[in-house]
């Protein structure tokens, strides 16, 4: 840390006249931690929202399956014990070879980074998944995390119990790797674990529930069943000293942003996209996941996680 004396006699080019005073010290080093803190930070991003887009996260989660030899990582250089099978493909980045298997990907590889360092010490899936999503850097399985997963804390992080859709969402959510869980809120209130979307969004008649009430007269009804209920629990949420009143607050809260937002029944409804561009997508379970993830994105949504698993993944048994 530089810090600049503030003697009378010294000019801003002038050495140090002697040791700064502690009070100093701690006084400039609490004004750049200050700078740095999350007000700050979530002030910056603030301002940095007016000036571009929107951005968000989507984690397409792949459970097992895909080797990274066979698509991403081909590595032609290397011994033939070690190297993939498929021939390696030149792409739109020079340096950055992918198989012959993804020729789609190759045509807009300046628009993804791939990343080739991570790795895990993990004995098997279980374990080695919850290295990457909850950072616990214990080789052996577990039956459930011990450390909240990436998603939950940052929803932790950004939270805003006035949104009026849900800040963390799960389309077809990442929960299990076989009977083990792999994601969970661990010591976080359950307020913040993601809100999960199930079914298969290709289907015809999919449709999320008790999301957007049509009825403008149902939303007063509601609105006015609430405030007295809420008057009545006041003293229940007083004497409660564990928490779990204050996480069903924040889940009523949640509940009724849903129910009386048109915002994320439209955000919600895939009818809305035209047919073209969900015959883009691919008319099956994981293209229009991916789909609802992007409506999410548009709708103001920063963190989703969509999985892909299930018959799509042609997986033995």
């Amino acid at each position: 840390m530089l810090i600049r004396s503030t003697h009378k006699t010294a000019s801003p080019n002038s050495p140090c006249p002697g040791p700064v005073k502690r009070r100093e010290f701690l006084r400039a080093g609490l004004a750049g931690f200050a700078s740095l803190s999350l007000p700050g930070l979530l002030r910056l991003r603030a301002q940095a929202a007016t000036k571009r887009e929107r951005r968000a996260i989507i984690l397409v989660w792949l459970r097992g399956g895909l080797s990274h030899l066979d698509t991403y990582d081909p590595k032609p250089d290397a011994p033939e014990e070690y190297r993939g099978v498929f021939k390696p493909m030149a792409t739109r980045v020079p340096g950055m070879n992918l198989t012959e298997l993804l020729p789609r990907h190759a045509k807009f590889a300046d628009k993804f980074t791939l990343v080739r360092s991570f790795s895990h010490n993990g004995g098997g899936h279980p374990a080695g998944s919850l290295q990457m999503l909850t950072g616990d850097p214990d080789p052996k399985d577990k039956p459930k995390p011990i450390y909240p997963d990436w998603m939950t804390a940052a929803n932790y992080v950004l939270a805003d119990r006035t949104r009026r859709i849900p800040n963390c969402v799960g389309v077809h959510g990442i929960t299990r790797y076989d009977s083990f869980t792999i994601t969970g809120n661990a010591y976080v209130d359950p307020a913040y674990s993601p809100f999960m979307v199930t079914g298969d969004p290709s289907d015809p008649k999919f449709e999320v529930p008790n999301i957007g009430l049509k009825d403008a007269t149902q939303t007063a009804r509601i609105n006015d069943r609430l405030s007295l209920k809420h008057r009545l629990d006041t003293l229940a949420r007083e004497a409660d000293r564990s928490g779990a009143m204050r996480a069903v607050d924040d889940f009523e809260a949640q509940a009724l942003n849903l129910l009386t937002s048109p915002e994320a029944r439209n955000a919600f409804d895939l009818n809305k996209e035209d047919a073209r561009t969900r015959d883009r997508y691919g008319r099956h379970q994981w293209g229009q996941q991916c789909l609802l993830a992007r409506r999410l994105v548009e709708a103001g949504v920063e963190i989703i996680t969509t999985t892909f698993d299930g018959p799509l993944c042609g997986r033995v048994g």
